[in-house]
């Protein structure tokens, strides 16, 4: 499996970084995890292969807060009049119904078209546990944020938790896999954390550190561990020094620019 990281940021996209959205082509199907502007992307050239002979689509929302979503509005432009099946949590993990919440995002007068009329959408609610996809078995896992987010693990190849608190139950869900991607927001040691304003304090606790997001991946025994979903608020070289910090706890974690393409095969 290659992973491309369409876009690494949390919150805000940057002049480098979109909002969080991956992609894997897995034979004819296609893969996207979350919809941020990093949805954007799959236009870019060196992302065509992505989409080539891609037979099915399934884009899967870990929540559904508007960084994670914003994307949903640029799919008749990115995938105009492709079927897509947008994979979200389902009323059991939420207590909301997935479909009448993209609904509720993809009408009048917050979209040019109401979701009645995007036929070749779908929404497929996703259950704890094992969901069957396109011959893939993608485990969901409920993670404690602001709103329920989840995690999701495609077979024994990549695990993605984003907008979660660290938490050790992640390390057994991640166990053994060969790509880990994990936010990290911020790093203990990072010289401007005192000075975040009170009102960002609380946010950032519904996010992870990056040390202990390292010793995660480190109690996981993951292939690999590459930290995303970064604080827009940091500079590129404050993500360098989180990574530096990372690194010092779990030799392989990794930081990466938004367009690489990385491979699951866990140790070279």
């Amino acid at each position: 499996m290659h992973v491309t990281l369409l876009g690494t940021m949390g919150w805000m996209p940057s002049d480098h970084r979109e909002t969080t959205c991956f992609a894997c082509r897995l034979g004819e199907s296609l893969f996207v995890f979350d919809a941020g502007t990093g949805l954007r992307r799959l236009l870019a050239e060196e992302q065509q292969d992505l989409l080539t002979g891609a037979r099915d689509i399934h884009l899967f929302l870990s929540h559904f807060h508007l960084d994670h979503t914003c994307g949903l509005a640029y799919l008749s432009g990115v995938l105009p009049g492709q079927p897509v099946t947008i994979h979200a949590p389902g009323a059991g993990i939420t207590g909301l119904n997935p479909e009448t919440v993209v609904a509720g995002l993809l009408r009048k007068p917050y979209n040019p078209t109401n979701w009645e009329d995007l036929a070749h959408l779908r929404v497929e609610p996703l259950v704890t546990g094992v969901n069957h996809v396109a011959g893939h078995d993608v485990r969901v896992r409920p993670q404690k944020h602001s709103d329920t987010s989840v995690a999701f693990r495609v077979d024994d190849d990549l695990v993605i938790a984003t907008d979660t608190a660290a938490d050790p139950a992640t390390a057994e869900f991640a166990a053994g896999a060969s790509l880990l991607l994990h936010e990290a927001w911020y790093w203990a040691a990072d010289p401007h954390l005192p000075a975040l304003p009170a009102g960002l304090r609380t946010g950032t606790v519904a996010h992870s550190e990056a040390g202990a997001v390292a010793g995660l991946a480190a109690t996981a025994d993951v292939g690999r561990l590459v930290l995303v979903h970064l604080n827009p608020l940091s500079r590129e070289s404050s993500f360098a020094a989180m990574h530096a910090a990372a690194a010092q706890v779990f030799p392989r974690s990794e930081l990466h620019a938004d367009g690489t393409t990385l491979a699951t095969n866990p140790r070279v």
